[in-house]
């Protein structure tokens, strides 16, 4: 009997322990709604939150550039020059106004000039280098000076070529960066920081090759050059050098040199045209003398 009622309070003792450690399907089931909540809350507060800024790294292509990277120039780098040809009153007067336009444009002058034609009327040129956006309205300007005989604007379209020229001096840039971080590098025999002086010595050269003729391009681009042939009206009737009077003479002076030209011929020809006279007249006496033999041989006898 008390063997009996030993067993039995093991067993409850056991069940009772049983219960404890596993928990009842009603808490199970509280445990989880709970946690439902606290899940469909969170969702809650991450929906009437703002949407988070856009990283750097999302932003679009357009807007950002890579580090180390050339960017394509925004705008098209043309390089425009011009020329005009003008017929003026007053050479000295024209060329000064010129000038001022020119420094007035932001501009100045490389070259003039002053002389006279074949015909004796005074000419002049000059060249002077103004900003490109103002080429067109200097060209209007300077028409308005005289009388128009000639226009002539050209534009080179070097795009491509200035972002290639960038692309390589880029490179050459990073690879003189490179060369500086293996000659300050510890431990470098004698021998190899000869032949990393020599190498940064001919990429420094390319380098600054390749500077100038950027800057010669950005100059080319940034300010047209603008050439201005100037000459006053020509004389018509006489003047110095010029008009009916110098036309007559200078005819006369081609015709006189022609005719020299003429008898400096005959006399070179003359030694190609007597010895060939010559020779026919002595083949032609020697032929009449045959001839004459012949016949005086075959006359019969009476």
């Amino acid at each position: 009997m008390k063997r009996s009622l030993i067993v039995v309070v093991a067993i409850l003792v056991a069940v009772t322990g049983c219960n404890k450690a596993a928990p009842s399907p009603a808490v199970m089931t509280s445990v989880a709604t709970s946690r439902m909540y606290a899940s469909e809350g969170e969702a809650a507060k991450a929906m009437a939150a703002p949407p988070p800024a856009p990283s750097q790294s999302a932003a679009s292509p357009a807007a950002q550039t890579l580090p180390g990277s050339v960017a394509v120039p925004a705008e098209r780098k043309i390089i425009r020059n011009g020329s005009l040809t003008l017929e003026v009153r007053r050479l000295d007067e024209t060329l000064s106004t010129i000038r001022s336009a020119a420094e007035k444009a932001g501009g100045y002058v490389t070259n003039e000039s002053q002389g006279k034609d074949e015909y004796g009327a005074r000419q002049g040129s000059i060249t002077c280098r103004v900003p490109a956006g103002s080429l067109d309205k200097a060209l209007t300007q300077f028409q308005a000076l005289g009388k128009v005989e000639s226009v002539n604007v050209t534009a080179e379209d070097i795009t491509e070529q200035y972002f290639n020229l960038e692309i390589r001096l880029r490179n050459q840039r990073d690879l003189e960066t490179r060369f500086r971080a293996l000659l300050d590098k510890p431990g470098n025999k004698v021998s190899d920081l000869l032949e990393i002086e020599r190498e940064m010595a001919r990429v420094r050269g390319e380098i600054d090759e390749l500077e100038g003729r950027k800057r010669f391009w950005d100059s080319q681009v940034s300010l047209s050059t603008l050439t201005i042939q100037l000459h006053e009206p020509r004389p018509t009737i006489v003047g110095e050098g010029g008009g009916i009077l110098g036309t007559l003479k200078s005819a006369f002076r081609q015709l006189g040199e022609n005719l020299v030209e003429t008898i400096a011929w005959l006399i070179a020809s003359l030694g190609v045209i007597v010895p060939a006279v010559l020779a026919l007249w002595v083949a032609w006496r020697l032929l009449r003398a045959f001839r004459s033999r012949g016949g005086r041989t075959r006359k019969p006898t009476a």
